[in-house]
Order: structure tokens, then sequence, then C-alpha cells
């Protein structure tokens, strides 16, 4: 089996994951609103997602999932020495589902944080529903803070957009980043990621990509192809 063959694999099981959990993810009319109006407007979007949550999720929550997923195939075979994982500003859990099912593995520890209460309860229902290996457990915390403890990864998508200001700031972003981090954003904000990284942190990599959406889903993704932009980093020997 070739490399592509495999990630066309990955996808197509995903998928059936993400199925288990249709009827949160079931297109509303108020989700097909919000994604026509955001898709209107081309620009970065922060959302009020105390009273837009379930929209939200309806309208971008499995081409979320399918971005993370890409960025999370680009980290091979190492996905399985992450066991304590923290999903920072999860959401309704588009990360937290993704690399669930590619690690695949029952000893994972899944911290998500956020805001939103409501966010966070989707996310339970999602995971529930979706019946992967692991330990997950959704907080609400008022982020950026301190996590409390080390993650061996931390990962966030779409998190940094809405926070540009931490990006600027080198104490707030040490106190989110674990032993490692994997970002999926928009591309502006990953280059300026990488243009303002702090020292005792470095690039792994980083990678574009053009994810096709598997034709079981395009019913509730509403297109077959979406760009997904990631940067991995480290903390240095010396931190």
């Amino acid at each position: 089996m070739t490399c592509m063959d495999g990630q066309a694999r990955h996808f197509d099981e995903f998928a059936d994951v993400l199925l288990r959990c249709h009827h949160l993810y079931r297109p509303s009319i108020d989700s097909i609103a919000l994604r026509n109006a955001v898709e209107s407007r081309r620009q970065i979007e922060i959302f009020d997602y105390s009273s837009s949550a379930d929209a939200f999720t309806r309208a971008f929550g499995i081409r979320n999932s399918l971005k993370c997923l890409q960025a999370i195939v680009n980290l091979g075979s190492r996905i399985r020495s992450y066991r304590k994982v923290c999903d920072l500003g999860c959401g309704s859990g588009s990360f937290s589902l993704a690399f669930a099912y590619l690690a695949d593995n029952p000893d994972l520890e899944l911290h998500g944080l956020d805001a939103s209460q409501r966010q966070l309860s989707l996310g339970e229902e999602l995971i529930s529903a979706a019946r992967l290996p692991g330990k997950f457990e959704f907080e609400r915390r008022n982020l950026p803070a301190e996590i409390g403890y080390l993650p061996d990864l931390t990962i966030s998508s779409y998190w940094f957009c809405e926070n540009e200001h931490v990006i600027l700031d080198p104490i707030l972003f040490d106190l989110l980043v674990g032993r490692e981090m994997l970002i999926v954003d928009y591309e502006k904000i990953i280059d300026r990621i990488m243009a303002c990284l702090p020292r005792g942190f470095r690039i792994l990599a980083r990678h574009s990509a053009d994810v096709e959406v598997p034709a079981t889903l395009t019913e509730f993704v509403a297109q077959e192809r979406a760009s997904v932009h990631s940067v991995h980093i480290s903390r240095t020997a010396d931190w």
C-alpha cells in the first residue's frame, strides 16, 4: 500500500466515525445560513459561541475535523507516543475526534479546554457517539491561562486566529504549549506564529495541503475539497 493509499484509507475510515455523530452534524437552517454568511465575507471570523455553538458545529465541525486529521497524518507513527494531550480551545472537539481516531490508543488521556460550556457539551456528546478509545475530559476554562501540567502534546485548531495577542506575548504562549504543539489555522496565522515564535521553541515541520472530502460526507460539508495549513513546534532542549 502506498502512502497516498494509506491516507485515503484513513479518511474513509474516519468518515465512518464522523457518521456515527450524524445527528449532531446534520445541517440545519441556522447552520446553512451561518456557512453561507461566512463564505460570502471571506475573512477571518470571530464567533459568539454562546449563541452559535450548535450552528457552528453543524456548519464547520466535520470540515475542521478532516483538516485536523490531515495535520495529524503528517506526524506519522509518532502519534502513538503522545499519551497526555491537551486540546486548547477545543470547541466541540473537532481536533480531539481526529486525534483520538488516528492515535487508536486506549492509554490516551485527552483533555479539552474551552470557555464555552455549550461547545464543551457538544464535544462530550460527539466523543461519546464516536466510540473511540482513550480517556476524555472536557473542562471549562477562560483562555489563555496556565494549563496546570505539561502535556506531551498540545493541539489547537482555529484558536489563535481568535486570540492573536497570544502570538505576540511570549509569556502567554509559553503557558499554553506542551512539550510539543500542533496548530491548524489560517495560512496567515501560521505565518505569524512562525515569524513570532519565542525563544525556547523551534519549528519541527510546516505543512499545507488540500483535503479531499469523502463522498459520504459532502452532504455535511457542502464542498469537495478543503485547504489546511499546520505547524508543528517543540520546546528546545534548554527550555
